[in-house]
């Protein structure tokens, strides 16, 4: 039986619809997001009170925060090195920017390499349990150890003739900073102005370094940080000098100090990895050195006293001048003992609002 004429219109009118379907799909296909792999693992908990250390590891939905690995090391000739990777979610009013921020010193020639970059949406960035990552530029990938779930650490840096491939493993446990693993950013009287805190305070580093195309064999030791909360990132108030003391006989010491509160907090990491936290110490600036970019003043050498604790008095002397890297001015120093012998490195981090008036925020997206 031959189809009507009505029929065959219908059918017309329907083939003619479904290539109009299939003429919009085609048009938005480049639109539509497809499910695919969750790159941004959030965490449930909120810092305060703290959960485990592998659910505040986790990227916080209203935090600024950052995964920092800072750590020195020594090539086959005993030149020296010292490297930083951040990667940063930094929250400002509910806009969060990712960043990442590499640097590489090569303290023997007294050169500085670095690149930040950022992004305003997390499609190039992954912060899950095994893997803190920004694009193709930088990254860590993890796996446990008998130390931590997170102890073994494949650290990548890849940026045109720079390049640092380190593996590193945990010889401590994690460790909770300060009151429990809360840390509060001066600004005392206001208790939303914290963050979480803890860290591998002891990590031994082998790997490859390449400077300006040349391949080095690496070994040294690094200090993972994981911190952020809901504090006000842009109050001056806030910004820290911070200093990390990697003695050589394998205790650490870290220290946060905010000058403009005169508030400081401290936690002492004991060679069997068991710590504590003190509160009695005192940091004095010897000098200060004015960053030639912005005119920044930064504080440079430091005596610190720390009673009843180890050799009680320290005194830090920089190896070379700092970097600027528009959030902080960092620096490696050698810690000398009361007998003037060096007993270890100390890492530090001055952010520019600890001792100046004002703050140009605009450097920190160029």
């Amino acid at each position: 039986m031959n189809p009507s004429k009505n029929q065959t219109t219908a059918i017309i009118l329907r083939f003619n619809l479904l290539r109009f379907i299939a003429l919009i799909f085609l048009l938005l296909l480049p639109f539509i997001v497809l499910p695919q792999k969750k790159n941004i693992v959030y965490t449930s908990g909120k810092g305060d009170p703290h959960k485990s250390f592998e659910e505040e590891f986790l990227s916080h939905k209203k935090c600024s925060e950052w995964w920092y690995v800072t750590g020195y090391l020594e090539d086959q000739n005993k030149q020296l090195y010292t490297f930083q990777f951040t990667l940063a979610n930094i929250n400002v009013k509910g806009i969060k920017i990712h960043m990442i921020l590499i640097s590489i010193t090569d303290l023997q020639n007294g050169e500085h390499y670095y690149f930040q970059d950022h992004v305003s949406r997390g499609k190039h960035i992954v912060t899950t349990q095994n893997e803190t990552t920004y694009g193709t530029l930088a990254g860590i990938k993890y796996a446990a150890n008998d130390k931590s779930s997170f102890g073994k650490m494949n650290l990548s840096i890849k940026k045109d003739s720079l390049a640092l491939d380190l593996q590193m493993e945990a010889q401590k446990s994690p460790v909770w900073h300060c009151d429990n693993g809360k840390l509060q950013m001066g600004i005392l009287d206001d208790p939303k102005q914290y963050t979480y805190y803890f860290s591998l305070t002891n990590i031994l580093a082998e790997g490859k370094l390449t400077l300006n195309g040349k391949e080095l064999t690496v070994t040294g030791k690094a200090w993972f940080d994981k911190q952020g909360g809901p504090y006000t990132i842009t109050n001056p108030r806030t910004n820290w000098e911070w200093f990390s003391f990697r003695f050589f006989d394998n205790e650490e010491i870290m220290l946060f100090y905010f000058p403009k509160d005169e508030h400081h907090d401290c936690t002492y990491i004991k060679e069997n990895g068991t710590y504590e936290r003190l509160q009695n110490f005192n940091v004095i600036p010897l000098d200060t050195i004015t960053e030639p970019s912005t005119d920044y003043i930064f504080t440079y050498g430091w005596k610190v006293k720390i009673p009843g604790y180890k050799d009680e008095n320290y005194t830090l002397k920089p190896k070379v001048d700092g970097q600027f890297n528009v959030f902080f001015y960092e620096l490696i120093a050698d810690v000398y003992n009361s007998k003037n012998e060096i007993v270890g490195y100390c890492y530090v981090e001055l952010l520019p609002g600890a001792r100046n008036k004002k703050l140009k925020n605009n450097l920190v997206f160029k």
